[in-house]
């Protein structure tokens, strides 16, 4: 899974994944999370999921915990650009 770190002009956080959020790509991605969760100040963090094609049981983990451990630190995650097989799990 390939990752793309950003922000957007208002200051949120955009993590734009490719690829496919299976156990290997999460595992590819955990660091980056952990980094985001860690250091990351923004009120917002924007998961855009345009260019995930494919995710299962992993994938799914991989967010809520992201969701989870920002929302401790009074963040907020927005998921956006979901579609295909991601959007109908």
């Amino acid at each position: 899974m390939h990752h793309q770190s950003t922000y957007s002009t208002n200051g949120d956080l955009v993590l734009s994944l490719s690829g496919e959020m299976d156990a290997h790509g999460c595992n590819q991605i955990k660091s980056i999370l952990e980094e985001i969760v860690n250091s990351v100040q923004t009120p917002n963090v924007l998961l855009d999921l345009n260019d995930i094609e494919f995710i299962d049981s992993s994938g799914i983990g991989a967010i809520v915990y992201l969701f989870k451990r920002l929302k401790a630190q009074h963040q907020t995650l927005v998921i956006r650009g979901v579609h295909g097989q991601p959007k109908e799990l």
